[in-house]
């Protein structure tokens, strides 16, 4: 069953439509009306997007790739001996030796959830060790974090309001945690007077940093079957990343069949998936830091009552200037553009991958589709990042980039992260070894 709503003011007569029977439906007055200045104006209004010089380079400092999961599946047949093509296995020794001369593969959030979708446990510790073996488990920030700095950032260029240039965080860290919540979080050893200093008992230092090595290896492998009910019992509940993709999945289907209904210029589908994009995804930043500057957002884009579209192209500008925004819009836009293609959890899970490994990444391997998208938008070149097309010309982009690796880019930050010439760890075994002999009786 569907039920027809009506929003409100200008957006309306944009976005009226259909909602699926228990989508739960943002009723904040000033979301609408945040989001009719981006909508409000004749159809084909032209608006033109932000040049780059508007936006900083936000690559890390130490030479990054940023590997789709396909990849890590590539590699993980390959280190098990039955690469899916001949050339697989040539790519995974590029990809080990570039990992040990310093190119970082940093991982994101959808990898975490992308690789506890696999349902087979061992293809899943699979590319889970594969995986944690190259990356290291070092990751890219949660997108809160990171979107916190471009949103201010378009607000000082847009605005003058903070009007200062806001310091980009720390993009790379370690972990799970790092990667879902923007703080690190490792294991830390308690005794009988609470968390022991390791300078106290430094024989038990690489323990350590192999447990923590070994737990985020876990976490990225996921339970096994016979771990899961005494997990459930701690609160676990993997159903609850399902169900949040669900609802994201139908906000996007539904607007496909409305469009489906109702053809509009490629122009004004972008700027549609442009509000959409600010409502759906960033709205709660973006009131945040309106509120902390003190930003009055209509006067800041000329908003005037009475010329309904004198706020859009200020609108516009100041969305376009935060990269991660612009590359998820233009992805979502060509996908809603091909009235063919079918949403999917995983061309979902693509964009916000991509949306933010383009603009710190200095090279990144998609699926072939997100490719194709990638280079229509210029994204590539836009973020100063090399798009790879083919798996087998990554190891020539691994040579050029360790041919630019300079002693300062790995900095000390994971200094107790992972030895020289260590292996990461993925088997308890491992553990084993260096745990303290019990004396004996």
């Amino acid at each position: 069953m569907r039920r027809r709503v009506k929003l409100c003011g200008a957006w309306d007569a944009h976005l009226e439509t259909w909602w699926p029977a228990g989508t739960t439906l943002v009723s904040s007055a000033k979301r609408h009306r945040l989001v009719s200045h981006i909508l409000r104006g004749a159809e084909n209004q032209e608006t033109p997007m932000t040049e780059a010089a508007d936006s900083p380079n936000l690559h890390m400092a130490a030479p990054s790739v940023y590997l789709d999961l396909w990849v890590w599946i590539r590699l993980a047949r390959a280190a098990i001996g039955a690469p899916r093509e001949t050339s697989d296995t040539a790519v995974l020794t590029a990809v080990r030796d570039a990992s040990a001369a310093g190119v970082v593969f940093p991982l994101s959030a959808t990898h975490y959830i992308e690789i506890g979708k696999i349902t087979d446990p061992r293809q899943r510790a699979d590319v889970a060790r594969i995986t944690a073996s190259v990356s290291h488990c070092r990751t890219m920030r949660s997108r809160r974090v990171l979107l916190r700095h471009q949103m201010l950032h378009a607000m000082h260029v847009s605005f003058g309001r903070p009007t200062f240039r806001p310091s980009p965080p720390q993009v790379l860290g370690i972990g799970a945690a790092w990667a879902l919540v923007g703080e690190r979080a490792p294991l830390v050893l308690h005794g009988p007077s609470g968390r022991v200093d390791m300078d106290t008992v430094p024989e038990l230092r690489d323990l350590l940093r192999k447990a923590n090595q070994y737990a985020e290896f876990q976490l990225l492998a996921g339970p096994r079957d016979e771990e899961i009910e005494d997990l459930r019992r701690l609160g676990y509940r993997p159903e609850a990343i399902r169900e949040v993709t669900r609802s994201r999945l139908a906000w996007e289907e539904t607007y496909a069949g409305m469009l489906a209904d109702d053809p509009i210029s490629r122009h004004e589908l972008r700027v549609r998936v442009q509000a959409r994009e600010i409502l759906h995804e960033h709205y709660e930043l973006l009131q945040e830091l309106l509120t902390e500057y003190r930003i009055d957002l209509e006067r800041e884009i000329g908003l005037d009552p009475d010329r309904p579209r004198s706020g859009r192209p200020r609108m516009t500008e100041f969305a376009d200037r935060m990269p991660s925004v612009r590359i998820a819009v233009d992805l979502k836009a060509a996908l809603f553009s091909n009235q063919t293609k079918t949403w999917t959890v995983n061309a979902l899970f693509d964009v916000d991958a991509l949306s933010i490994a383009v603009p710190y990444c200095r090279v990144v391997v998609p699926d072939r589709e997100m490719a194709n998208l990638l280079s229509r938008s210029k994204a590539g070149p836009r973020s100063g990042t090399r798009i790879v097309t083919r798996l087998r010309e990554l190891p020539g982009e691994l040579a050029d980039l360790q041919a630019r690796i300079r002693p300062a880019d790995g900095g000390s930050w994971d200094a107790d992260w992972v030895a020289p010439d260590e292996d990461f760890c993925t088997d308890m075994e491992d553990l084993r070894v260096l745990a303290p002999r019990r004396p004996s009786a």
